[in-house]
């Protein structure tokens, strides 16, 4: 579906801000998914090690939330599936201050559909496709009741891109990500998690919008029930630091949202699998909806 340029404009703060794509957005919404890292947050693998994630999420859009917490458009309606590979790899050696170096790559996948009757045909699209990838380096340190990293990557504007349609798995924008995550164990059935992250996303240049500034915290509190079966809440808070611009002008539509929800996995040394469920609880300048998520990690 095409839509001219300036109703894009006008429709970007609602229709844009899906935050289970897995890369900057126009809208605010951040590089990375949000919500997705509640268990065992901090860990990171041996020196040698290889290991797999794979990210899988369902948002079921019901509404969508302007800054006073109102809807927007009147029974819109949306789905985005998304799915990310990410591969980490810890070299043996050098380590750096005196915590083990990681390289990381993740690829995104994203497929959605949304439908705003009260926009008529303009309100209707769908795309899947490749999303933007991101690239990236970790440094961990472990001790046996606190595991943490830093982590910085770039996101690439590689991602499939059309600036004339509604919604789009890439978005024709670089972006910077910087996070510090953490697996605390105050005691030993106990785990608190946490990865908080700043975005920061530079100017489309096909549409001079620039998202600002956003920072997310996902959060974990798990018990583990047995050595290997866990279960507890998680989700995420996130808040933008500043406006968006368009054509350098600041246009406002600051993000803000917290999800929270069960959580249950199974984990091993060389496996592990987290089934998780996050509901909207606040929502500004941002779409509301449920969401599944299913995540998995081995190690090669």
């Amino acid at each position: 579906m095409k839509t001219p340029a300036d109703f894009r404009l006008v429709i970007f703060f609602g229709v844009l801000l899906f935050a289970a794509k897995s890369m900057a957005l126009e809208g605010g919404a951040s590089s990375y998914p949000l919500g997705i890292v509640t268990v065992m947050s901090g860990a990171v693998g041996a020196p040698g090690e290889t290991h797999a994630y794979t990210y899988n999420k369902t948002v079921a859009i019901d509404s969508i939330r302007d800054g006073q917490g109102d809807k927007v458009f009147q029974k819109a309606k949306g789905r985005v599936h998304a799915h990310a590979l990410r591969l980490v790899h810890t070299l043996d050696g050098p380590t750096l201050l005196g915590g083990n170096v990681s390289l990381q790559l993740a690829v995104p996948y994203v497929a959605g559909h949304l439908d705003i009757p009260a926009l008529g045909a303009f309100g209707r699209d769908s795309s899947n496709g490749m999303g933007d990838p991101l690239f990236g380096a970790l440094v961990s340190w472990q001790s046996p009741t606190y595991l943490h990293n830093l982590e910085l990557d770039f996101v690439a504007p590689w991602g499939k891109y059309d600036d004339h349609a509604l919604i789009n798995p890439g978005n024709n924008s670089k972006a910077i990500y910087a996070a510090y995550a953490f697996t605390w164990f105050p005691m030993p059935q106990v785990e608190v998690s946490s990865k908080i992250s700043v975005n920061y996303s530079y100017e489309n240049p096909k549409t001079d919008y620039k998202s600002g500034v956003q920072v997310v915290a996902d959060y974990g509190f798990n018990y583990r029930l047995t050595q290997n079966w866990l279960a507890g809440i998680g989700g995420y808070l996130s808040t933008q630091l500043n406006d968006d611009q368009s054509h350098g002008n600041d246009v406002g539509n600051r993000t803000r949202s917290i999800k929270v929800g069960p959580q249950v996995g199974y984990a091993s040394r060389d496996f592990g699998i987290v089934l998780g469920y996050q509901k909207d609880v606040y929502a500004r300048n941002a779409s509301e909806g449920d969401t599944v998520m299913l995540n998995g990690m081995f190690k090669f």
